[in-house]
């Protein structure tokens, strides 16, 4: 999948759900760089929603001037929800780095990082190790040794400690299927080695080894997906669909820490998008055109498409910049999404899918045993029943201009949403 950049409108929508609760929206959407017009600056809010009121959403807070990275575009890199530590993470201009923590939903935190003498702050992006932030630097100039070409820092989760770590430390990465982790394979051995240092014969090994029934004849790459304290998931291969298939499929090896055992594991798509929550894996079932150079997708139409059409149709007489570049074709280019939703238990192997036959649909929370999805211009939530199969769905919102483009969710208690 290629990387594309993610230009901002952050919208947070909080809906009241108990006394104590309330449900929060982030909006964004990724489109690719130069997609706006000339001199246009997206705005970057905070939005509240009240059922209750006359007045559908309103602005909180106005972030726009303090994440403006350049004169025409805002720019936001590597979304990430942390679902174990409640925080997001985000960088802009590939040495800013930002946190939003549930607690506080109304309030950025920039990161300060450090350097060694002859360093800056790599291209790579923030990590979790053993529950602290990890980042990479590189040495500016060209004379140092092969190996001394990256250093690695970790910062806590106060923000106040700084320490040095060691590319071995990197075995440990958290990972939450919203970033991947590429290592690489050698021919009967069972280590995931991590290309993270440049010196490629001491790339260290990542701490899960594979069962002999997943070792290679010859090097290869693949991806670690996810990687939290109960499980590990591992990209086998990618099957793009034949003529007569509506969607290909993704093979992966999953790894119940709780048990130690391994479970081959099959899913629609051959390159769904997922996250993970807790026990579950939550995703929409996708095809892409870049994995092999012979299949494409061709002219196959994601659903939906017409309402989709109708609405941005609507948006761009109102607005003065180019909609059209943060739309569901811009972001989904070159893939196919029949509008199927998925819930997988890593516990208990169970399997829960619906169909929205609407393509731009996703789900943005599963917590508590409820799921809240999105089906284009609308949010939904449904209780999952005996962990088995999904109860019937509730509307939560409809609207044109904001909803299409939220695409996280998370709950937060009132008495924290204030700054300490």
């Amino acid at each position: 999948m290629k990387t594309t950049f993610l230009s901002i409108i952050i919208m947070f929508s909080c809906l009241s759900l108990y006394a104590d609760e309330q449900l929060y929206f982030i909006r964004a959407q990724t489109v690719d760089n130069g997609g706006f017009r000339d001199g246009y600056r997206p705005p970057v809010q905070i939005i509240t929603y009240n059922p209750s009121s006359d007045t559908l959403l309103q602005v909180l807070n106005d972030y726009t001037e303090l994440l403006n990275s350049r004169q025409a575009l805002n720019e936001l890199w590597d979304v990430t929800y942390y679902p174990r530590f409640r925080t997001f993470s985000f960088s802009t201009d590939f040495d800013r780095f930002y946190l939003l923590r549930t607690n506080q939903p109304d309030t950025l935190v920039k990161l300060i990082f450090k350097y060694p003498n002859g360093y800056e702050i790599s291209t790579s992006g923030l990590q979790i190790i053993n529950d602290h932030w990890a980042y990479e630097c590189s040495t500016i100039g060209r004379d140092k040794p092969k190996a001394d070409y990256f250093r690695y820092m970790g910062l806590d989760q106060s923000l106040t400690n700084y320490f040095d770590l060691k590319a071995t430390d990197y075995k440990d990465l958290y990972l939450t299927a919203s970033t991947v982790q590429r290592v690489e394979l050698r021919p009967n051995d069972g280590h995931m080695y991590l290309p993270i240092v440049a010196d490629i014969e001491n790339r260290p090994p990542f701490s899960v080894v594979l069962p002999e029934k997943y070792w290679v004849d010859k090097k290869t790459f693949t991806h670690i997906r996810v990687n939290d304290e109960h499980k590990t998931l591992i990209t086998l291969k990618h099957v793009n669909p034949s003529k007569n298939e509506d969607y290909g499929s993704y093979h992966a090896a999953l790894y119940n820490k709780n048990n130690n055992t391994w479970r081959d594991i099959e899913l629609k798509g051959n390159a769904p998008i997922i996250m993970t929550y807790g026990q579950w894996l939550a995703g929409l079932v996708q095809d892409r055109s870049n994995f092999e150079t012979k299949f494409y997708i061709g002219n196959k139409i994601s659903p939906g498409k017409a309402e989709r059409d109708r609405v941005y149709a609507e948006s761009f007489t109102k607005h003065t910049y180019d909609y059209e570049a943060l739309t569901f074709e811009s972001l989904y280019e070159g893939g196919y999404c029949p509008g199927i939703l998925f819930l997988y238990n890593t516990e208990t192997d169970k399997y829960i899918e619906w169909n929205t036959q609407q393509g731009d649909s996703e789900i943005l929370l599963v917590e508590d045993e409820t799921v809240y999805y999105r089906v284009f211009n609308a949010i939904y939530k449904a209780p999952i029943l005996n962990g088995e199969k999904l109860g019937k769905s509730e509307l939560l919102v409809r609207d044109d201009e904001v909803v299409p483009f939220i695409h996280w969710a998370f709950l937060s208690k009132e008495s924290e949403d204030k700054p300490n």
